[in-house]
């Protein structure tokens, strides 16, 4: 009577071994692995190697942007007077208060596709409106910002280097990390000047096809109320300035006015 037995439990080896085949799958560890404490103890410590070497490479990223981000702050600084000659925002300030738009243009520019070429000698875009100011911009305007000189403080990580093999990654990761924040704080300055460029260029280019009739003026509405306000609030005297409508392009080539430029012979 037991043969059945015998010959079922026979097919259920048999079948596991083939469905196994099929489709493989690692077996859950024996008893053997959760005994060997060793091997929790490497993967708690190669856990802790990565969080030192992260932890220690930003902390090192953030002090050495720091350190070069105060540099360039200085250097900067000690060249106000020739900043502010070069990036003269007070003169483009329009009588109503707003600043032009920032226009960005393409030349010799060509798009190509399976079917056809299209080129074109000038391409212009508006890439910022024009807007109200209380004051006029200056180069500080772009080039401090992301130029932060807060250092980094010890405690912010919370990781505490315990052997000599962690103060070695500790270093390591620092040195790694002040080199990059030194680099990222050149790589902001850079992108900084090169949005300044392309801001002023592009505002002293508005007032260029202003007088070639390429642009329209921005649409202002100036509204003067003698009295506004409430029962817990009164306001005299108010007037309000708005921007209708922002400047656009002028398709129509037939508005365009010829700007004649004096060349000056030597």
């Amino acid at each position: 009577m037991k043969t059945p037995a015998i010959t079922l439990l026979a097919l259920l080896i048999t079948g596991s071994a083939c469905a196994g085949t099929e489709n493989p799958e690692a077996p859950p560890p024996d008893m053997s692995y959760y005994l060997d404490t060793a091997s929790h103890h490497d993967a708690q410590a190669d856990a802790r190697t990565d969080m030192i070497r992260q932890e220690g490479f930003q902390t090192g990223f953030r002090g050495g942007k720091a350190q070069r981000a105060w540099e360039l702050t200085q250097a900067l600084t000690a060249r106000n007077t020739t900043l502010n000659a070069l990036y003269d925002f007070r003169t483009l300030i329009s009588t109503e208060g707003w600043l032009p738009p920032v226009i960005d243009e393409a030349k010799d520019v060509a798009n190509i596709s399976p079917e056809q070429i299209r080129t074109a000698s000038h391409v212009y875009q508006i890439v910022v409106p024009e807007r109200f100011v209380s004051n006029p911009p200056s180069w500080r305007t772009w080039l401090l910002a992301g130029l932060g000189t807060t250092p980094a403080t010890d405690d912010e990580s919370g990781i505490v280097p315990k052997t000599r093999n962690e103060e070695h990654l500790w270093r390591e990761a620092i040195e790694k990390g002040w080199k990059a924040g030194r680099e990222g704080a050149d790589n902001t300055l850079e992108a900084s000047f090169n949005r300044l460029t392309r801001d002023y260029r592009g505002m002293l280019l508005y007032s260029t096809l202003l007088r070639q009739g390429f642009i329209t003026r921005p649409h202002v509405t100036d509204e003067q109320q003698t009295v506004t306000g409430n029962r817990q609030k009164l306001v005299t005297g108010s007037r309000i300035r708005r921007l209708r409508e922002h400047a656009g392009f002028t398709p129509d080539k037939r508005s365009w006015k010829p700007v004649i430029s004096a060349e000056v012979t030597p």
